[in-house]
């Protein structure tokens, strides 16, 4: 009897001792629940959505190339069992026809509003991911920091927008930043104790990341570096170092002999990992030569004579490269490369008010300045500061490694992408790593100065306060240097913004609103038609084009009503919705939709404006 009760004591203590970080993931799972019940369609939802269901239905995984399947099919397989059923008529062969927007049209076309109850359910089930990835964090921040340390990552992982805002939907840039973290952690544990158990589980981490976004392909060169530097440090630091012949030499041979006993294991790893990736794609097209395939991006079609559009090529064709098999998936590889003629086509990019056919280096730097909590910010500030100025604050070499060599290379290779600039989720994966190198700043709590204290507090309460304000339209969030996302638009565009998420305000906003009619709807979400997700519009808001249009028709093109439209589209570069701006909106819906009352005299305006441009043929401002 005093056995069991002292088992159960030591169970309830432990529990206790974990009661903050138990309650700080309630608190982030009631945040993603909510906005997953509140939010619309995400933009690539739509597709993704009738994507995993297609996945399981037919056995196959060429609907939605450019995303593995990981997140979708987990997502959907309860709507597999329940018998949901997509309207498929097949895919094309050329990879540029996109089939995933076209069945998810088909499903909303079909469905309707019945879809919400089919996304929500999907952005349910990816809810373990947010789990695993804050109890990793907790973790790793609690063993380098001290267990202060592991609640504050908490407190920056629960309330930041971006971990709220794209953890509440199954595009896979939340699910991928998790799988990242469980990664690294693994292969961490793997430096310190190079044994074969580790080099499995982090095999296995390394393929599942890859799955959920195959940007983490990175994984099999990041590792492998970060490994030898490891290394090569432990081999050349033992004090007193010398530069001389016999110290040099002895470093040399421990170097050598630690790398041949990691090779076998760090083999096994990589092989675990692809075995995964392809065992999930069931080895459809694994291990194809490399020459057989016909390829659109510049990088693997080459770039002389590239075009973007009724063109492929294949580089290696001729060379002995091209012999070689591809130890990946044919769908997987034809993914990646359309991913990659996604950036070599000309794509328009916005920043501060600018369009340009190139993005700009500074881009992702630019974006986090405004989009990340100043709290968060100065936390980060008092780490960097801690790590420079106390011993106690930095953690081993390993682990800075570990930590910032990721958050380095993603940036840099987002950044060297000046092909597009739209969307700052692409960097989302650093966001974990970043939370758990700024959760040193908590161990200020252990400080004997008030003062760093009160500025733990404050910036702690800062972040809480300014991610709530928002919430739940935390994909739409932009911190107080620029007046919060009210400005956004001013800043940046596309899934920054939103990316789709307020369509669903908008229906409440319509039935909350019965004597506001007509509506007139404008959403660059345009696979998604207002009509069949409950708003009961009857069109279109009108466009004022930027010259005369020749063979228009002389009838009213402006008539009154309440026209509801988005800033992307108002953004657009075109400047044909442009007008709007010199109108009042009478309500914000979201930080996305504006709400414009348009009476008589104002459309009647709007026509003479219109008509006036098409008889002097001038731009309309």
């Amino acid at each position: 009897m005093r056995v069991v009760t002292k088992d159960v004591n030591q169970i309830v203590a432990r529990n206790i001792r974990h009661r903050w970080a138990i309650f700080l993931i309630a608190v982030h799972t009631v945040l993603l629940i909510w906005s997953s019940l509140r939010n619309g369609f995400g933009w690539t939802e739509v597709g993704l959505l009738p994507a995993g269901i297609l996945d399981w239905q037919y056995n196959g995984f060429d609907v939605f190339r450019v995303n593995p399947p990981l997140v979708r099919m987990w997502a959907t397989w309860p709507l597999v069992l329940s018998g949901v059923d997509i309207p498929f008529i097949g895919t094309s062969m050329d990879p540029r026809d996109r089939a995933e927007w076209i069945v998810g049209k088909a499903m909303i076309d079909q469905y309707g509003t019945q879809t919400y109850g089919w996304l929500a359910v999907a952005r349910l089930m990816c809810l373990p991911f947010a789990w695993i990835g804050m109890i990793v964090a907790y973790c790793w921040s609690s063993q380098l920091f001290g267990r202060a340390a592991g609640i504050g990552a908490l407190i920056l992982w629960t309330f930041s927008p971006m971990m709220i805002g794209y953890g509440s939907l199954i595009s896979g840039d939340a699910q991928a930043a998790t799988m990242g973290l469980v990664t690294l952690y693994l292969f961490r544990n793997w430096l310190y104790k190079p044994g074969y158990r580790e080099a499995y589980l982090y095999g296995l981490a390394t393929g599942f990341a890859i799955l959920t976004k195959s940007s983490w392909l990175v994984l099999f060169g990041l590792l492998p570096v970060i490994w030898f530097i490891v290394r090569f440090i432990e081999a050349f630091r033992t004090p007193p170092f010398t530069l001389s012949f016999q110290t040099g030499w002895r470093a040399w041979r421990t170097l050598w002999t630690s790398l041949v006993r990691d090779l076998p294991k760090c083999v096994v790893a990589a092989v675990i990992a692809l075995f995964l990736i392809n065992a999930f794609y069931e080895f459809r097209g694994s291990f194809r030569r490399l020459d057989s395939y016909e390829f659109i991006s510049k990088a693997l079609a080459g770039s002389e004579d590239w075009q973007s559009e009724q063109w492929s090529n294949n580089r290696f064709r001729g060379t002995v490269i091209g012999l070689l098999p591809v130890p990946f998936p044919e769908d997987f590889l034809v993914g990646v490369d359309l991913q990659k003629w996604d950036f070599d086509r000309e794509r328009w990019s916005y920043l501060r008010g600018e369009w340009r056919d190139h993005g700009w280096w500074y881009y992702y730097l630019y974006a986090a300045a405004i989009k990340v909590p100043i709290g968060s910010w100065i936390l980060m500030g008092i780490a960097i500061f801690g790590a420079l100025r106390f011993r106690s604050m930095r953690a081993p070499y390993i682990d800075e490694l570990l930590l910032c060599v990721p958050v380095v290379a993603i940036l840099f290779a987002a950044s060297s992408e000046t092909g597009l600039n739209r969307h700052f989720r692409y960097v989302l994966p650093v966001f974990p790593f970043v939370i758990i190198l700024a959760s040193r700043a908590f161990k200020a709590w252990d400080s004997t100065k008030p003062r760093l204290r009160f500025l733990l507090t404050g910036a702690c309460t800062w972040l809480i306060v300014s991610s709530v304000s928002v919430f739940p339209h935390s994909a739409s969030y932009f911190n107080e240097l620029i007046g919060g996302p009210s400005n956004a638009w001013r800043h940046l565009n596309a899934s920054n913004i939103s990316w789709g998420q307020d369509l669903r305000a908008v229906e409440r906003w319509a039935q909350n609103h019965p004597e506001n009619r007509p509506l007139f709807i404008k959403s660059y979400v345009h696979i998604v038609p207002p009509n069949m997700i409950g708003i009961p519009s009857i069109g279109t808001v009108p466009s004022m084009p930027t010259g005369a249009i020749e063979g228009l028709r002389n009838e009213n093109r402006y008539l009154p009503g309440w026209y509801i439209i988005d800033q992307e589209s108002m953004l657009r570069m075109q400047g044909d919705y442009a007008y709007l701006r010199t109108l009042a909106p009478i309500e914000n819906i979201g930080y996305s939709f504006q709400v414009f009352c348009i009476t008589d005299a104002v459309a009647d305006n709007l026509q003479s404006r219109f008509d006036e441009s098409r008889s002097t043929d001038k731009p309309t401002q």
